[in-house]
């Protein structure tokens, strides 16, 4: 990625001296998508039923750099069947040290219209930069449904989950170029807000699927989602996810991610979110050295609440320690 444009005035600091942690996520677009810090939460994460139920009062997510409730689909979904986790909580993947987890909710959600209706606008009362998550099963839908968040509030970006059933073509839409695409061109054709293209992290080269979603319109990349996985309980020898299979997630994804950001930062000219496995400062750095403008806290985020702000207190100490006065003197930074 070349990074010219956001290392413009790096090593400015702020008014009490602090490191500068702003980042932009849309230079190209109108509107732009200026963010106070890189951290962010991860859709699906944020909460118990992943739309903020549980999240204590005390905390200020306007201290964070944004927060991406679930994903929404055309029409509602139930979802998958019971059991939806490995280990059966994040928590207990934490306590006994698990590196990986697998998770198969199946997009549980109330649709796009009562997300744009009645979800969304009262993300207000969280006073944080959030963003709506959606998924289409053809092109068709993806271009109906940022038709529908035309006009909307509570959002202030989109992010397309394009790991999803794609129905018209028999597989993921992030699984090829061209069905990537055609997903983005067709949101792009009618959102109003930046677009950011979600990509899953099991295909053969993620260079040309990456620059499919650029050409088409994405103003940022999300990389990456889980991986398809599945265990077994060899006493009961029965799957462990009521789905048979799931999504691997946690810390065994983090490494994988890592090199795909750092592919795709070399290719594309758009800022990236890296996302898999960032449960400490140390495992976002590595993300932005890599060549991510902003990472996403996950898995992480649901085995403990405080996680995000503990990466970004982390990262703050970092910058300080080392006299670094802008976070973006640190993205694609890595040295080969």
């Amino acid at each position: 990625m070349n990074n010219s444009s956001l290392n413009e005035g790096a090593g400015s600091t702020d008014a009490k001296g602090q490191p500068d942690l702003s980042v932009e996520l849309a230079p190209s677009h109108s509107l732009g998508l200026l963010l106070k810090n890189p951290v962010m939460v991860a859709s699906g994460t944020f909460g118990y039923d992943g739309y903020g139920r549980g999240i204590p009062q005390d905390m200020d997510f306007s201290q964070l750099g944004a927060v991406i409730p679930k994903t929404f689909t055309r029409y509602p979904r139930e979802g998958n069947p019971e059991p939806r986790w490995y280990p059966e909580s994040f928590r207990v993947a934490r306590e006994i040290g698990e590196p990986v987890m697998l998770n198969a909710i199946g997009l549980t959600n109330p649709g796009i219209e009562a997300g744009v209706v009645e979800v969304a606008p009262q993300w207000g009362r969280w006073d944080a930069t959030m963003f709506l998550s959606m998924s289409g099963e053809s092109v068709g839908q993806f271009g109906d449904m940022a038709a529908m968040t035309r006009g909307a509030s509570g959002f202030s970006a989109i992010e397309l989950n394009l790991s999803c059933p794609n129905v018209e073509q028999g597989d993921l839409f992030s699984y090829n170029a061209e069905g990537t695409y055609k997903a983005v061109d067709a949101v792009k054709r009618h959102a109003e807000v930046p677009v950011l293209a979600k990509l899953a992290p099991n295909v053969p080269d993620i260079v040309p699927i990456a620059r499919a979603a650029v050409e088409a319109g994405a103003d940022a990349l999300t990389i990456s989602n889980t991986i398809p996985a599945m265990t077994i309980d060899v006493d009961s020898r029965h799957p462990v996810l009521g789905n048979v299979t799931g999504g691997l997630s946690g810390q065994g994804l983090h490494p994988v991610a890592v090199a795909l950001v750092y592919r795709a930062a070399q290719a594309v000219n758009v800022p990236i979110i890296g996302v898999g496995g960032v449960f400490t400062a140390t495992d976002a750095l590595e993300f932005i050295l890599a060549g991510a403008t902003a990472v996403q806290v996950g898995s992480a985020n649901l085995a403990d609440l405080w996680a995000p702000f503990n990466v970004l207190d982390g990262i703050r100490s970092y910058l300080g320690e080392r006299g670094i006065s802008d976070i973006k003197e640190l993205i694609g930074a890595v040295e080969i």
